[in-house]
């Protein structure tokens, strides 16, 4: 029988993807980078993800594959390790920050350099690094050092604010008289006003800390697989996420239908029913034939994955 997400459950118990001995050793950044990576893996491992890669096929996708993702996440994962290097115990400010999105880009050209100029992992990037910063930097809570230091998850997302904050108005609204050298998220936001990953990151990840890290653990509780957790985690994500992967490649309409169709998954039981079986590759197909790449909602999840394993230091 399917289960029954509700955003407001907040199970206490943490089902943590670290080893046991990881379990009994105080945090470090070798150790926080590993989770971040780990995280990355989780997220590309989840099977299936309508119109992204998966262990069953490339999604809407003919520049990549598995392999070509699991390449970029070996090259992108020691600079996590030096993004958790530098900013354990750096105070959480806009300089902090500054400088881990430096390591951030550094990451960015290794990663186009090791896939042939293939944004595999740009907006993943940019997630993990927020989300590092955020649980290892000094204020306003201790910096990992033992179980206990663990920040809650108010503190969390209190530090990542501090962080991020103004990110938009300083890096959005300034574009009106801009009009090349701009990314996606960039021209969407001049066309519809769209904040994506930067408002999400401003506003503290509401789509990960409120609703996939909740729909990740009530999943597990409830006796799913990792793997089933995290597509389900996935779809609940995908039903809120301003995406502007999707909005790039179609348009509001395509982010309505995203919205409506990982919905309709999720009434059906998504991967815990032969019905939301069955819908997922349906929309997989749907997906491909109209080239939608949930693709921000997949970074979303690897952060949720991410912060899951860092809760459960504290479990």
């Amino acid at each position: 029988m399917p289960f029954v997400h509700d955003a407001r459950s907040k199970p206490r118990k943490a089902y943590s993807i670290l080893p046991d001995e990881c379990r009994k050793s105080s945090p470090n950044p070798v150790l926080v980078g590993a989770l971040a990576r780990r995280a990355m893996v989780a997220e590309l491992s989840a099977t299936p993800k309508p119109g992204l890669v998966d262990r069953h096929d490339p999604g809407s996708h003919d520049d990549m594959d598995v392999d070509t993702l699991t390449v970029s996440i070996d090259v992108i994962h020691p600079f996590l390790v030096r993004v958790a290097e530098y900013a354990g115990g750096a105070e959480a400010n806009l300089g902090t920050l500054t400088e881990a999105r430096r390591i951030g880009l550094e990451a960015e050209r290794a990663m186009f350099a090791a896939t042939g100029g293939v944004n595999t992992h740009k907006g993943q990037i940019f997630v993990l690094t927020v989300l590092l910063t955020g649980a290892v930097c000094r204020s306003p809570f201790p910096s990992l050092g033992t179980l206990s230091d663990v920040p809650s998850l108010d503190r969390w997302r209190a530090a990542i604010r501090r962080l991020t904050f103004g990110i938009v108005e300083r890096e959005l609204s300034g574009l009106c008289d801009q009009r090349s050298g701009l990314s996606h998220g960039e021209r969407l936001y001049l066309a519809h006003r769209v904040t994506g990953i930067r408002g999400e990151a401003q506003a503290g990840f509401p789509a990960i800390f409120e609703i996939g890290l909740p729909a990740y653990r009530l999943a597990l509780a409830a006796g799913s697989a990792p793997n089933d957790a995290a597509v389900h985690a996935l779809l609940q994500i995908m039903t809120t996420a301003e995406d502007t992967t999707v909005i790039h490649r179609g348009g509001i309409e395509a982010l309505q239908y995203v919205r409506a169709s990982a919905q309709e998954a999720l009434s059906l039981g998504d991967v815990s029913t032969g019905l939301g079986r069955a819908y997922i590759r349906r929309m997989n197909e749907t997906f491909i034939a109209r080239s939608i790449s949930p693709g921000g909602s997949a970074d979303l999840l690897a952060g949720t994955i991410f912060a899951h394993s860092i809760e459960a230091f504290g479990a």
